[in-house]
C-alpha cells in the first residue's frame, strides 16, 4: 500500500481552504502547513511580518504575477512592493511567491488556427504553476480576433463550447477539460499531462480560419510540494 505523506495532506487541506479564503486578507503557509494570516508588513532578512505575526523564510523564491511575468531571486518587501533582485511590482499584482523549488521552463510556440491542438511537449504535473501570454491575430468565420477571444460570438459546436470564437485555449493531456486562456492566463495546472494549445475556431476543421498566436509559456513550481513556503495575496 502506497504510504500518504502527512505533511502533503496539510498543505493540500490548506489549499483547499485557500479557495474559501479568497479575498478575506493577505496569507502564507509555512513549510509546515502553519498558516500566517493579517496584511502583509514587510519581507526581508529571513522574516514575513504581518499585522498577525510573523515566520520565518527562506531567502530565495519566485514571484508569479496576474499579467503572467514571473521573477525569481531573494524577496524582499516594504511598502506594499514586492521586490526580486531589480524587479519589483505592487503586492496587488502578485499571484503568488513561492519559496522552494523555482526552476522553470519557458519556451514560445506559433499557434496555427486551421490545425488543431498542438502538443506543446511540456509535461506537467497537477499543480504546477503556470503561465499563457498570447499574442497575434487571427481570422475566422466570425471576423478577425486577438487572444483574447471575440465577445459576441460563441458557439456550442466550437473546440470549446464555453469560450468566445477566437480564443486561445488550452488542456492538459488528451483527455484533460479544455479552459478558455484569452491573451493572458496564469494559475495552477488542473491535472498532470501534456500542455496542448488551440485557437478555439466556430467550426472544426473549416477552412475560414487561419493566422497564428504567438503563444510565450511559462511553466514549473508547485505550491503544495511538501517543504515549500507560499504567499497568497488579498484578492487573489
Amino acid at each position: 500500500m502506497r504510504q500518504i505523506n502527512s505533511t502533503l495532506i496539510v498543505i493540500a487541506t490548506f489549499l483547499i481552504s485557500a479557495a474559501c479564503m479568497e479575498g478575506t486578507g493577505d496569507f502564507l503557509v509555512a513549510a509546515d502547513g502553519t498558516v500566517l494570516e493579517g496584511e502583509l508588513q514587510t519581507i526581508g532578512s529571513g522574516v514575513a511580518v504581518f499585522s498577525g505575526g510573523s515566520t520565518d523564510v527562506p531567502g530565495h523564491g519566485r514571484i508569479w504575477c496576474l499579467d503572467g511575468r514571473t521573477f525569481a531571486g531573494e524577496i524582499t518587501a516594504s511598502n506594499g512592493i514586492v521586490r526580486s533582485g531589480s524587479s519589483s511590482v505592487p503586492v496587488d499584482s502578485v499571484y503568488l511567491i513561492v519559496w522552494g523549488d523555482s526552476d522553470i521552463d519557458q519556451e514560445t510556440f506559433t499557434v496555427d488556427a486551421a490545425l488543431g491542438w498542438l502538443n506543446t511537449g511540456i509535461e506537467l504535473e497537477q499543480g504546477e504553476m503556470l503561465s499563457l501570454q498570447g499574442t497575434g491575430t487571427i481570422v475566422t468565420e466570425t471576423g478577425t480576433s486577438t487572444p483574447q477571444g471575440q465577445e459576441k460570438y460563441s458557439s456550442s459546436v466550437a473546440r470549446v463550447p464555453g469560450a468566445t470564437s477566437g480564443q486561445l485555449v488550452f488542456r492538459v493531456g488528451e483527455d484533460g477539460q479544455p479552459v478558455a486562456a484569452g491573451s493572458c492566463w496564469v494559475g495552477e495546472s488542473p491535472c498532470p499531462g501534456i500542455l496542448m494549445l488551440a485557437v478555439n475556431v466556430p467550426l472544426e476543421g473549416s477552412m475560414g480560419s487561419r493566422g497564428v498566436y504567438t503563444v510565450a509559456v511559462k511553466a514549473g513550481t508547485i505550491a503544495s510540494r511538501p517543504g515549500t513556503v507560499v504567499f497568497y495575496p488579498a484578492g487573489r
